[in-house]
C-alpha cells in the first residue's frame, strides 16, 4: 500500500482534475493510478501530474469520439499556459506531454481542426 507522502499526493492530484473538466471516474480509476505511479516515479509534482492526466484523458476521449474532448483539449491548454507562466509546470514537461499526444494522435487532431 502506499505511504503516507504518496496517499497525500495522489489526492492533492486528484482535487486537481476537476478543473480540466472530468473526474477520477470519467478518468477512470486503475487508469489514473497507472498514471500516478508513473509521475511519482519521475518526480512531477501535482500539478505536473494533474496535466499529464489530463493529457491521457483527452487523448482517450478524442480517440474514443466522446464529444466533450473539445472542451477538455481548451481547458487543458489554458490551465497549461497559466501553471507555466506561473512556475507551477516546467514548461519543457508540458512541451513534452503535449508533443507525445500530438505525436501519436496529430492525424485525429487535425482532422478536428485542433492545433
Amino acid at each position: 500500500m502506499f505511504g503516507s507522502k504518496r496517499k497525500r499526493y495522489n489526492a492533492d492530484v486528484r482535487e486537481l482534475l476537476p478543473r480540466f473538466g472530468f473526474d477520477i471516474d470519467d478518468a477512470g480509476m486503475m487508469k489514473t493510478l497507472d498514471s500516478l505511479d508513473i509521475a511519482w516515479k519521475h518526480g512531477y509534482n501535482k500539478y505536473e501530474a494533474s496535466l499529464f492526466i489530463a493529457w491521457l484523458v483527452f487523448a482517450g476521449m478524442l480517440q474514443g469520439g466522446e464529444t466533450r474532448f473539445l472542451e477538455i483539449y481548451k481547458n487543458i491548454k489554458d490551465i497549461q499556459n497559466d501553471w507555466v507562466a506561473k512556475g507551477a509546470v516546467r514548461s519543457d514537461l508540458s512541451g513534452q506531454f503535449e508533443r507525445k499526444i500530438k505525436d501519436k494522435l496529430g492525424s485525429l487532431m487535425e482532422g478536428e481542426g485542433l492545433e
